[in-house]
């Protein structure tokens, strides 16, 4: 495999310098990826009332399930790829890329369906105001146009990233968002379509991105041989995408079951704690996507490391993520404690009040930046692995045995909605503080179990 052509050999090298090489294009696309996401919350502030920033707010936590679940299908291929090409393995490469793509084209026709006929029944569950329903429909539906091509243009993204390529998805990935920013404001702040313009921008910015992606596999063509006998479902390949893929999709539904409920309580204290929460909830989508982004890259170069049996080195891409995440989360947390009026002024114009109460909630929830920069890592570490059983055991536990009731608790406190959402944001820090204790115990104790079996197959 030509290693200019096709990527990076994650598997030589100085840790440090490749994991920031490899990280880098996962950041540059986080950012502007996030950025408009800003941008949509931005335009819905200045351009409409309260009760449409509230709908978007809700209707973005609906399609959070999709959106997830494609993440973590993608994970589960960038593992068994970065697997298959630390071990040298191209034929089981190219089955892999295969069954991923047969895959993603039955999902992506199942799961659009399901979120058109299921959408209303959702927005009951997270009890939205009534004032918001309208818009929460209305954006789910136009949105979940757009999935067959969110799912599309992730699954030959993780492929590229399991070969060794983050740049390519990445620059993608960018333009989509730069033709989301500006589809964005067309379509609300010239046409005035409100949430039905966001909606359609983020459905047509996924159309080019997949268009794009595609057009650049055709022209470049995988690496290793692959005919179209490889498309199809491939028992072992499939076994080894899903392994990875399900828990994590498991442990996504399970935390955005919790926060569809944690939407409920904050949608049941008004209309302007729901628009405080969602605005809080696209701020931090900025802010956590470099942990995020890094953990990506650790998942991608810890796969390839394993493969080669070179696990001290997927060890070190883990301390080195933590590091790197840590030093950016750090100063995030401060600009957060420092200026959180500022920081929420920016995306609710003229509505001083959804500012105040998003303010009081940053303060609090701002401090799980630092604690999601250790468990991010963890968790693509022990992915890369093939333990995200692990990932979502942690998560279950810390999610419905903490985090949910607390977040019961603080709501239900005496005083104002400010002081309420600024109780409310502890609950995701100290859910992670449980979390980070079981990642940190059972990758101490694989670690040592696999040194013992390495260092017995090496006396043998």
């Amino acid at each position: 495999m030509d290693k200019r052509k096709y990527g990076l050999d994650l598997t030589e090298g100085s840790i440090p310098a490749l994991l920031a090489r490899f990280a880098w294009p996962f950041i540059a696309s986080g950012i502007v990826s996030a950025l408009y996401g800003a941008v949509d919350l931005f335009v819905i502030g200045y351009f409409t009332a309260e009760e449409v920033i509230s709908g978007v707010s809700t209707g973005t936590q609906v399609l959070m399930i999709v959106y997830t679940f494609t993440i973590a299908l993608g994970t589960g291929g960038t593992v068994l790829v970065g697997r298959k090409i630390g071990e040298r393995d191209y034929k089981g490469c190219a089955r892999a890329a295969g069954t991923f793509m047969t895959i993603g084209l039955i999902v992506s026709v199942v799961i659009t369906a399901g979120i058109a006929l299921t959408a209303s029944a959702l927005l009951t569950v997270m009890q939205t105001p009534d004032a918001a329903r309208p818009s929460a429909m209305n954006y789910v539906l136009f949105a979940a146009v757009g999935i067959p091509f969110n799912i599309g243009y992730s699954i030959i993204s993780a492929i590229a990233r399991g070969l060794g390529d983050a740049k390519t998805p990445s620059i993608v990935g960018a333009v989509g968002a730069v033709a989301n920013i500006v589809l964005d404001f067309i379509f609300v702040g010239s046409f005035g379509w409100a949430e039905t313009g966001v909606a359609l921008a983020t459905s047509i910015s996924q159309l080019v991105t997949f268009v794009l992606i595609g057009g650049w596999l055709l022209k470049r063509k995988f690496p290793f041989p692959f005919a179209k006998s490889d498309f199809k479902l491939h028992a072992p390949s499939a076994a080894g995408i899903f392994k990875v893929g399900i828990p994590l999709w498991f442990q996504e539904i399970l935390v955005h079951i919790s926060f569809m409920i944690i939407t409920g309580i904050v949608n049941d204290m008004g209309v302007v704690a729901g628009a405080a929460v969602g605005l809080i909830s696209k701020v931090f989508s900025l802010v956590g996507l470099f942990p995020l982004s890094i953990g990506n890259a650790v998942a991608a170069v810890a796969a390839q490391n394993l493969g080669a049996a070179r696990r001290d080195r997927a060890i070190s891409a883990l301390r080195w993520g933590i590091f790197y995440s840590l030093a950016i989360e750090i100063a995030a947390v401060a600009a957060c404690q420092l200026a959180p009026d500022a920081i929420t002024s920016l995306f609710a114009n003229g509505k001083p009040e959804v500012v105040l109460g998003a303010a009081s909630h940053l303060r609090s929830f701002s401090i799980d930046l630092i604690l999601i920069s250790l468990v991010f890592n963890l968790n693509s570490y022990l992915s890369g692995c093939g333990k995200s059983n692990i990932v979502m055991l942690h998560s279950m536990v810390s999610t419905f045995a903490v985090r949910v009731p607390l977040s019961l608790l603080f709501a239900r406190l005496a005083g104002d909605v400010n002081y309420k959402l600024f109780a409310l944001g502890f609950a995701a820090p100290i859910a992670s503080v449980l979390s980070v204790a079981i990642c940190v115990v059972f990758i101490f104790l694989y670690n040592k179990k696999q040194a013992r079996l390495e260092k017995l197959g090496g006396a043998a």
